[in-house]
């Protein structure tokens, strides 16, 4: 049985630019075998590539939402959420030896930095931390879904 046949909230790709967001919910690509298949951009105004995508700059901070997509394939880097803690190991966007941990072409870790310093500091640094949003690689095809937020 596919994840599809199992799944009987499963949204069409057609429904994802009025879709609600919701956890566990299985969210279906589109079908031209490209990456306007994808359907996290039609849920979301975040782009269609990488694993992190987002709404504004990180380098100027201006991010308003992040989601974090992981394919779950990188067996030398395993995103894993943890579901008794909400605790989330993500590996972020620099895997090329010798790179400034933080200087990246997406600025995904630059983003996940700020954050957390934000979000350690007082109660108005706190609210420029934006809603992370994660999604993770489902079948078929590109489909995706969402298991945080």
């Amino acid at each position: 049985m596919s994840d599809v046949e199992a799944d009987k909230f499963a949204m069409p790709f057609d429904k994802l630019p009025t879709a609600d967001l919701h956890l566990d919910t299985l969210y279906l690509g589109g079908i031209s075998g490209n990456v306007a298949d994808d359907p996290i951009a039609r849920l979301l105004p975040v782009g269609n590539q990488g694993g992190f995508r987002h709404f504004g700059s990180p380098s100027k901070r201006s991010v308003r939402l992040a989601v974090l997509y992981t394919s779950g394939v990188e067996v030398d880097w395993p995103d894993v959420l943890d579901p008794q803690t909400g605790l989330l190991t993500y590996y972020g966007d620099n895997r090329t030896p010798g790179h400034e941990l933080h200087d990246t072409r997406r600025g995904g870790n630059l983003l996940l930095r700020d954050a957390f310093d934000a979000a350690h500091k007082n109660p108005e640094d706190r609210l420029r931390v934006p809603p992370f949003l994660l999604f993770e690689k489902a079948s078929p095809g590109r489909a995706v879904r969402c298991i945080s937020g």
